[in-house]
């Protein structure tokens, strides 16, 4: 991913769309670009093979979303997490089509998995440190999204579909999980930088 990302920042400068000076923003922006794209289009790829596109939309507009703006863990490779990204996703829809959820225990997962991610949001890596006011906009950002879940699974509870609700309840839980665990990483990796 990187010589292709490298290869298209070299394009963008050379036609003259960006100044030479931004090469390493441009560059690291194609990478990530294309690590998600190669990311998403597996996972598509697998959700049509598995027949839960529908599935598929909704754990990636969640997941997305949350992970966008509370953080969460991020490994060190692209194959790490390319390979932990597919794994969780597939895991995730397996499970949402072989149990679902009774719609009492998704909404108590909903709501404290969805209360505490607001509570521990934004979740910091090396590579994604913020400033105080960046730190106050995702989580308000955060708050607003867990909001709209919270409205999507009650519509959701309302139409009948409690497979989408017990789906929703477990793609939150996966970010709260990944939001403690990338707490917890950049914690150890900030004592270890500091040993330095």
């Amino acid at each position: 991913m990187k010589q292709l990302s490298e290869r298209l920042t070299r394009y963008v400068i050379k036609a003259g769309a960006v100044p030479e000076e931004l090469y390493a923003v441009y560059q690291y922006g194609f990478q990530i670009g294309l690590e998600m794209l190669c990311c998403f289009i597996t996972c598509l790829v697998i959700a049509i093979y598995l027949h839960m596109v529908s599935e598929f939309m909704v754990f990636t507009s969640i997941f997305i979303l949350l992970r966008t703006y509370a953080g969460g863990v991020h490994l060190n490779s692209f194959f790490a997490c390319f390979l932990c990204s597919v794994t969780v996703q597939t895991a995730v829809m397996a499970i949402s089509c072989i149990y679902k959820l009774p719609i009492i225990g998704a909404w108590f997962i909903i709501l404290i998995c969805g209360a505490l991610v607001v509570k521990i949001s934004p979740v910091e890596s090396k590579n994604w440190e913020l400033d105080d006011d960046e730190k106050c906009h995702c989580r308000n950002v955060t708050i607003k999204i867990i909001g709209g879940i919270l409205i999507f699974a009650g519509c959701c509870t309302l139409a009948g579909k409690h497979g989408i609700v017990s789906l929703t309840a477990l793609t939150v839980l996966v970010v709260f999980v990944s939001l403690y665990i990338g707490a917890a990483k950049y914690k150890i990796e900030k004592c270890k930088d500091m040993r330095r």
